[in-house]
């Protein structure tokens, strides 16, 4: 029998006395810095966690700020004092007649955690203020809206806001193009019969060509202006016109859905065209009897005038005021015994206009007449409208930027833009 020393097998691990415990300190060690950056993370998520929220309060409360601006531009926030209105030239130079929230801190939540302001209102387009002006209407506002949510964040969000939906050069009373395939049918009667003036009635100062019609119709116009025949023969009285002489139309002094039937078709009948917009509003006819009966009518009533689109034929009149805002006309426009319009009549399409019955009709603000096909090959051109006042009646045609102010504006402000700071 062999015995071994047990004593000798352990001599060679003398020097491993203590490893086990080691080991256990540097796996607990590891352990606890796994443990802390955990509990690190935690903690770091849970603070971005909660500043993200404030943030987004913060964020919310300056939409609900854009939001409560357009609301007062609207004219569905009260006023003050009530009754002032929240016109741009007001917004900007008037700021405390509009609205309560102009330059104040107003909370959005009940536990004032979340609140905005109203900090700045300029007009882009005006560096130099020119408040004291009194015929002033700036035409855009950029307007600036601060955020405050909880943790002392906040948002800032910019707007810019223009007065109008449609915005057009107005450069006469009454605009005619024509393709000059065939000439231009005018008759403007008489001295005793018919006016047309391009001075403007609001008191401006400026003033327009009474007649805008393409270089073919020039010679035509200038004529019956005149108290000619078209031709330049039988002349007699003519019918008081200021200023005397027609306007060519050009491309620069040319509305852009008036430069090509292209063009005229998008503005009526596009995808962002007028008949939409009228649709969404709720102003579009297919007859007239439609328009009349409808609870604004042609918007004699109104004081802001509405948008109206007729899909078809229309007879103005009679009736004073009889209508206001922006009227947009497909076929025929019937000038009828005593009537009132204060805006801009756009008659597209067949266009053709003409007078009517006894009595006396007033105009104020723009017409614009243009014959087109609505539907056809890009390339068509403008045929040749017809304008004739030389009625059973007198008119009245005047220019007013007042009127054609309230006609741009009856489709509500359009926001070009928004972004945060």
């Amino acid at each position: 029998m062999i015995s071994q020393n047990t004593t000798a097998l352990f001599k060679s691990r003398t020097n491993e006395q203590g490893a086990a415990l080691i080991t256990a300190l540097l796996l607990s060690l590891l352990l606890l810095a796994a443990g802390g950056t955990l509990i690190l993370t935690t903690t770091m998520t849970g603070l971005t966690a909660r500043d993200s929220t404030a943030e987004m309060q913060a964020y919310y409360a300056a939409e609900a700020g854009v939001a409560r601006t357009l609301e007062v531009l609207r004219g569905n926030v009260e006023s003050n004092p009530s009754g002032t209105r929240a016109s741009f030239t007001n917004v900007l130079c008037s700021k405390t007649l509009w609205s309560a929230t102009s330059g104040n801190i107003v909370n959005v939540s009940t536990d004032a955690s979340s609140r905005f302001q109203v900090y700045s209102i300029t007009d882009p387009d005006n560096l130099v203020s020119k408040c004291g002006q009194a015929t002033y209407k700036p035409d855009r506002l950029r307007i600036l809206v601060r955020g405050y949510g909880p943790r002392n964040s906040d948002k800032e969000m910019e707007i810019v806001v223009n007065r109008y939906t449609l915005d057009y050069p107005v450069k006469a009373v009454v605009t005619a193009p024509n393709g000059c395939a065939n000439p231009l049918t005018i008759d403007l009667g008489d001295s005793n019969v018919t006016t047309t003036s391009g001075t403007d009635l609001s008191g401006s100062g400026t003033s327009l060509a009474a007649y805008a019609v393409s270089n073919c119709d020039y010679n035509i116009t200038n004529n019956v202006i005149d108290g000619c025949d078209t031709d330049g023969s039988n002349c007699g009285n003519g019918p008081n016109v200021t200023p005397g002489d027609p306007m060519v139309l050009t491309p620069s002094n040319t509305p852009s859905f008036l430069e090509s039937v292209y063009q005229a078709r998008l503005f009526l009948d596009g995808p962002e065209g007028m008949k939409l917009a009228a649709i969404n509003q709720g102003r579009y006819f297919s007859t007239e009897a439609l328009a009349k009966a409808s609870a604004a009518g042609l918007g004699a009533t109104n004081p802001d005038g509405v948008l109206t689109f007729v899909d078809g034929d229309l007879t103005l009149g009679p009736g004073s005021p009889t209508g206001q805002g922006t009227l947009i006309v497909t076929g025929k426009l019937t000038l009828n015994g005593n009537f009132q319009f204060n805006g801009v009549i756009m008659v597209l399409g067949t266009g053709e206009v003409y007078r009517s019955g006894a009595g006396h009709g007033d105009i104020f603000g723009a017409i614009y007449v243009a014959k087109f096909a609505r539907v056809g090959p890009d390339t068509d051109i403008f045929g040749a409208p017809v304008f004739n006042t030389d009625g059973g009646g007198s008119s009245n045609i005047q220019y007013s930027s007042a009127a054609i102010d309230m006609a741009k504006a009856v489709g509500g402000h359009t926001i070009k833009g928004v972004r945060e700071l």
